[in-house]
Formats: structure tokens, sequence, C-alpha cells
């Protein structure tokens, strides 16, 4: 459940030099637009978060059910995913409220 697109790589500033290369070690986190107006106002061709999920309640059951899938699979414990569906609904407030 999506609220960016995630990269393993990040684009150089131009003031620090060497443009043309990339910074290994550090990924970028470049979030959706909140809704499609302002996606469609950027020309950003990713759904908005409100494309994606109706609501953060929505959004929120989605990312509780595949935590627990991957906990009953043995990717995760039990225990972790209070924290990770707490994190989850941080992100989300966060993104939907920034300006």
């Amino acid at each position: 459940m999506p609220l960016a697109t995630y990269t393993g790589w990040n684009l150089r500033s131009p003031d620090i030099g060497a443009l043309e290369e990339m910074f290994s070690m550090q990924g970028s986190f470049i979030p959706f637009f909140r809704t499609r107006a302002e996606r469609e106002l950027h020309h950003d061709p990713r759904p908005s978060i409100e494309e994606r999920y109706p609501s953060r309640a929505q959004y929120l059951e989605k990312i509780t059910a595949a935590a627990r899938n991957l906990a009953a699979g043995g990717y995760l414990l039990d225990g972790d995913v209070p924290h990770i569906v707490e994190h989850s609904a941080t992100e989300w407030d966060y993104l939907k409220g920034a300006p």
C-alpha cells in the first residue's frame, strides 16, 4: 500500500558537483499527490492517494490485512503488526495533511 514512489537511488544536487552521478546507498521518497486535481495540475502519471485509497480507514484495513498475511507466513512477528499499522497511520496523516 504505497503512499509514494521509493527508489534505491537519489540524484545529486548541482551545488555539490558530479551532477551526472547518483548517490549510492541513499534512496528517494517521492510522495504521491493527495488528490487527482493536484496530480493532473503537475502532470504526474502516478495515481494520487485519493485515487488509490478512498479513505484512511480503508488504507489502514489494507495495511493491517497485508501485515497479518506476512505474519501468518512467518515474514513478520505478530507483535510487529500494530507498530506497522501505527506507522502507516502516521505516514498517511503526514502526507494527507501536508500543504
